[in-house]
Formats: structure tokens, C-alpha cells, sequence
């Protein structure tokens, strides 16, 4: 009972990932974005390990990590906005896997969980008009004001 159930997760999460599909950041930034969900409150979740990794070995301030956090959470929604058309809001949950302690049986990280890190949420109205050309934004410009991102859990130490 418990497979039939489960199928169309399976199913789902197979085409999510599958060769040839496109990917939800086209490669924008580090890491996969899925759709989770379209309408009214549509939600991305980002998973964001490979740019965090990245923090920790450059050892990146946490401001620096946040505001660069926020700006490749903005690159995400970016790819994704075509597919939000009927969205009063959207929200980019940045995620990150957790590593733990050294397996002594494999020499390895074990895998201690997600973290959500951040949420970023905009009004779907401000996204479909381009505001502010937030599209194009640079390493530089501020942030438009329009864009919420809040911080809801910790990154690694450094």
C-alpha cells in the first residue's frame, strides 16, 4: 500500500532530476532549485550547499555570506519567474545540507540534516515587471527594498 502511495513522489522527484531536464537556475548559481509550489503563495526551494561550501572555505563574513546568499537567492527566482505567472507572492527558501562528524567506517562527513537558512519574498507584481531592473542586478547595486529576506537559521562555522 505504502509503494502506490509513494509512487507519484517517486515519479515526481525522478522527472525533477532526470538528464535533460531542465534545470529550475539553469545554472544561474550554485546548486538546484525546485518548484514546490505555483499558485497563490508559490514557494522555490533553493538548495544552496555548494555556494555555503564555498562560504566556509573562504571563510566569508556572515554578513558577506548573507548578502551574497540574498543576491544568488534572487539569480534562483529569476530563472523561475516564467513558471510563477500565477502567483500573488513568492518565496525562495535557501536550504543547505548539514555535514556532521568524520565516519570512521567510510573517512567521510555524515550527513546531519538541512538547515533552513533563509527565506526571500517578493510580491509577484514586482517580479513580472521587472522593478527596479532586479534581474540585472550586480555584485554592487543594493538590494531593491521591495525584496524581504529573512534570516531563520545559522550558517556553519568558519
Amino acid at each position: 500500500m505504502r509503494i502506490h502511495v509513494l509512487a507519484p513522489l517517486a515519479a515526481t522527484l525522478a522527472l525533477a532530476v532526470a538528464p535533460g531536464a531542465p534545470a529550475a537556475a539553469d545554472d544561474a548559481v550554485p546548486g538546484h532549485a525546485i518548484v514546490a509550489r505555483t499558485a497563490p503563495d508559490a514557494l522555490v526551494i533553493w538548495d544552496a550547499t555548494a555556494d555555503v561550501t564555498s562560504i566556509v572555505k573562504d571563510k566569508v563574513s556572515d554578513t558577506d555570506a548573507a548578502s551574497r546568499l540574498e543576491r544568488d537567492a534572487l539569480r534562483v527566482l529569476a530563472s523561475t519567474a516564467d513558471r510563477l505567472k500565477r502567483a500573488k507572492t513568492v518565496t525562495v527558501r535557501v536550504i543547505y545540507n548539514k555535514t556532521g562528524d568524520v565516519s570512521p567506517v567510510y573517512g567521510s562527513p555524515t550527513f546531519a540534516g538541512v538547515e533552513r537558512f533563509a527565506n526571500l519574498t517578493v510580491d509577484a507584481a514586482d517580479v513580472s515587471g521587472d522593478k527596479d531592473k532586479w534581474r540585472d542586478l550586480s555584485d554592487k547595486a543594493p538590494v531593491p527594498a521591495w525584496v524581504a529576506f529573512k534570516i531563520v537559521g545559522s550558517l556553519p562555522p568558519r
